[in-house]
């Protein structure tokens, strides 16, 4: 009965609040208000993986570079490397 209950209730959920289950913005509400808010939205979260890609590269280069500067430039003692 503990397993039957998580769908029983899901179930009755759907049954008594049928609105709720069908709140797709582009489906059910067309208004124009509607597809500008969910466009925007799209655009944002297919933009916002580059731009934490992006963001992490540019800061390690950043820290590349201030690691360089701190460590200096590496003496050669004229052997050869092996």
């Amino acid at each position: 009965m503990r397993r039957l209950w998580p769908a029983l209730v899901a179930i009755a959920l759907i049954a008594l609040l049928p609105d709720v289950a069908h709140a797709c913005p582009v489906c059910f509400d067309a208004s124009d208000e509607n597809r500008r808010a969910f466009l925007a939205t799209a655009i944002l979260l297919t933009i916002l993986p580059f731009g934490i890609l992006g963001g992490t590269g540019w800061w390690i280069r950043k820290r590349v570079r201030q690691i360089d500067e701190d460590v200096g430039p590496i003496e050669d003692d004229g052997r050869p490397e092996p």
